[in-house]
């Protein structure tokens, strides 16, 4: 069984290849990346650093954005780092180091936000090494959910 067209969001800037997939650009309401067919059920958000998840969950929109994604079937969040950058922040976090100073927000912080993610949201927070590793997780991901929904 092949993968349908993987649906890349028109606002990822950089986003992930797939060379086995055909991919589209198509705007999402929730995440990133979905399927072809299944854009109401699979959400994929993507991070690229612990300063990305960090500026975003004390931005007002944090609230609309969760909630929207809450309302998916199946719903994660991979991001390209490993937990010890979230212990270790601002240090490996892709803020630049003039800012480390002035940041209010805590690694104790970062792990309430992603914990409440996934006991209040029910989304699924996955870490990985590196964008390869987290794009060939993704596929991993979006090929499992159409398989599982194809059998219904």
């Amino acid at each position: 069984m092949s993968l349908p067209n993987i649906i890349i969001d028109t606002r990822e800037q950089k986003p992930w290849e797939f060379p086995e997939h055909t991919t589209i650009a198509s705007k999402l309401d929730a995440g990133d990346y979905s399927v072809e067919g299944l854009e109401d059920m699979l959400c994929i958000e993507r991070k690229r650093n612990v300063a990305e998840f960090a500026n975003n969950i004390v931005e007002k929109r944090y609230d609309d954005w969760t909630q929207r994604m809450s309302q998916y079937k199946y719903k994660f969040l991979i991001l390209e780092f490993p937990l010890s950058y979230v212990y270790s922040f601002p240090r490996n976090s892709g803020m630049p180091k003039y800012l480390w100073n002035k940041s209010r927000i805590s690694p104790k912080f970062i792990i309430k936000k992603l914990t409440e993610l996934q006991i209040y949201k029910d989304i699924h927070v996955l870490f990985c090494d590196s964008a390869e590793s987290a794009s060939k997780l993704a596929a991993a991901i979006m090929y499992k959910v159409y398989s599982n929904e194809r059998k219904k």
